[in-house]
């Protein structure tokens, strides 16, 4: 297993029942969308924490200004990685709408 990256937490392996071939169930739909709101929920948290930054060095409170570079740089590239992951959601959604049942 890979550990924690940016605090987005570990990769944790996809066991044989996660695979696209198992059945749906209500279990792994309530999974997947907890996944996406902790993912969410760290991406604003982290767009928060490099606000404070930007506000902490404009008072003076950090002198670092590496520390507050290296927060909104986790902070876009969370914000970048979670607008992929919607387009990609939206893309598999409407090619799914368009299929003929």
């Amino acid at each position: 297993m890979v550990e924690n990256i940016s605090g987005l937490g570990p990769i944790k392996p996809i066991k044989p029942e996660q695979t696209l071939g198992s059945s749906p169930s209500s279990k792994g739909s309530s999974k997947f969308k907890e996944v996406l709101g902790e993912f969410v929920e760290k991406m604003n948290d982290m767009q928060l924490n490099a606000d404070e930054s930007i506000k902490k060095l404009a008072t003076g409170e950090i002198k670092d200004i590496h520390q507050v570079m290296g927060a909104l740089a986790e902070a876009d590239v969370s914000f970048k990685m979670m607008m992929t992951v919607r387009a990609k959601l939206l893309e598999a959604y409407k090619e799914i709408m368009k299929m003929q049942v």
